[in-house]
């Protein structure tokens, strides 16, 4: 741990740089994040006194996200990756502010995601999204999923106004429902079959979950289609949003093979986290990366043409594996084609023209549930060469933008001269302040209950077995 004074105007760390390890705090002054690409959003880009920053890429290992310039005069703390997680593993409390720091962050991407699809849908309340999804997976003759979704709805909407419908569809469907919704109890696991709904979008949670084995699928419902955020894997740690922040699942998480989990309770986290620092890591290192990798997912969504979204996305596909994109060796992608373009929001009989762009580049190879990258390099030059085109794009567009919106006004005030009487021009200068005052992660007052309930040692012993999958 060491202090440094940046200059006004010094730069931290510039975007993508793969030199990583560090943390930062800033102890005194103001720093700014930004990106080369100003469309793609910052969750937070000004941080004061005793906020952290540079913290996803260092907890994930990947290149940063953006660049970090003093707006001050700034003495900064450095921590490495090592040191961070230390005082995170020795205080608790600040972990759990650091999660729901991350939580909130993590959930702002994934609803902005969602935004680029659905302009202009009115937001909807907790019970009229539940009841919404149940419709939707109902109308696709998803009858497991609808199944599990009445359950819920009519466990946490008794009297609720879509009450008599859900029974209704509940009874309809009750035949028709393969297989069961209830996971297996093994403890201290949960075994669910393959296509098993875990949790649905929308409900409250009381769980996280470590994957023992198997994958699962998290998924998030647009107006028309389902979106795959991320596939999660052995290891992988899952849940810990509405875990941590007293939020509703804000996606639904589904079983992919038959999967084995092992689930810890909201009221064990803190005590888990005192007793097993290496829980405290993984479900750092775990956090971190897919909100890395949903910015990056984001950032893919940006750019104008379809195709190029796709290359952009198979790109950070590779970087998420930590495949460098210089290679030549083979690399194989866990998802087929057709989830390739549900990961963007694509319906794949929609894009016949993008799919046909793809089956005929020699350098990748699909199979059922695969995309085998043959050469990454290739892979890299393309997405280079597509992202440039829609780059020329928007360049074009916008100065034809300018200058139509100069033309126009060069119209309106020579209109309003010959309209408007002469009269007193009265100049305001008016400055905005669009800076998102959030408590600092370091100060903040102790609220938390000292006699929080023991965990069992029992449990905590195969917790702590279990963390090395």
């Amino acid at each position: 741990m060491k202090k440094s004074l940046f200059k006004k105007g010094a730069y931290i760390y510039i975007e993508g740089d793969e030199d990583a390890d560090t943390v930062y705090i800033v102890d005194k002054g103001v720093v700014q994040l930004s990106r080369y690409n100003t469309n793609a959003p910052i969750y937070k880009n000004i941080l004061k006194d005793g906020e952290f920053f540079g913290v996803t890429a260092s907890l994930c290992n990947k290149p940063r996200m953006e660049s970090a310039i003093a707006l001050t005069d700034s003495v900064i703390t450095s921590l490495t990756r090592q040191e961070f997680i230390n005082l995170l593993s020795k205080t608790p409390q600040i972990a759990i502010k650091v999660l729901n720091y991350f939580s909130d962050e993590l959930r702002a991407y994934n609803e902005m995601m969602i935004a680029l699809k659905d302009k202009g849908v009115e937001l909807e309340t907790p019970e009229e999204a539940l009841y919404n999804h149940i419709n939707y997976f109902y109308n696709n003759n998803n009858y497991a999923y609808a199944f599990y979704c009445c359950k819920r709805y009519r466990e946490l909407y008794p009297g609720g106004m879509f009450a008599t419908a859900v029974k209704s569809i509940m009874e309809n469907i009750k035949g028709k429902v393969k297989g069961s919704i209830v996971p297996v109890n093994q403890a201290p696991y949960k075994v669910f079959s393959d296509q098993q709904m875990i949790f649905c979008e929308d409900e409250p949670g009381n769980e996280m979950y470590i994957i023992k084995e198997g994958k699962v699928k998290i998924i998030k419902l647009s107006s028309e289609s389902e979106i795959i955020l991320s596939v999660l894997k052995q290891g992988d740690v899952f849940g810990e949003m509405a875990l941590i922040s007293d939020k509703l699942r804000n996606a639904a998480a589904i079983s992919w093979g038959k999967t084995i989990l092992l689930p810890i309770k909201k009221e064990s986290l803190v005590a888990v986290m005192k007793q097993m620092p290496a829980i405290t890591q993984l479900i750092f290192k775990e956090l971190s990366h897919r909100i890395w990798f949903t910015y990056i997912q984001l950032e893919s969504q940006l750019y104008d043409k379809p195709i190029t979204r796709i290359y952009a996305l198979l790109e950070n596909k590779l970087i998420e594996k930590n495949v460098s994109l210089k290679s030549n060796e083979p690399v194989k992608l866990n998802f087929g084609i057709d989830e390739l373009l549900r990961m963007l929001g694509y319906i794949s009989s929609k894009m016949e023209k993008s799919t046909n762009i793809l089956l005929g580049d020699s350098n990748l190879e699909f199979n059922i549930g695969e995309i085998i990258v043959e050469k990454p390099s290739q892979l890299s030059a393309k997405a280079k060469y597509f992202k440039s085109r829609d780059h020329m794009a928007i360049i074009e567009s916008e100065e034809e933008k300018k200058e139509i919106e100069k033309r126009q006004g060069r119209e309106t005030a020579v209109e309003s001269a010959k309209n408007e009487k002469p009269s007193t021009i009265e100049t305001i200068n008016v400055t905005e302040t669009a800076v998102d005052e959030a408590d600092t992660f370091l100060q903040f007052e102790e609220k938390t209950d000292e006699k929080a309930d023991q965990y069992k040692k029992e449990e905590l012993h195969v917790i702590s077995e279990e963390i090395e999958i």
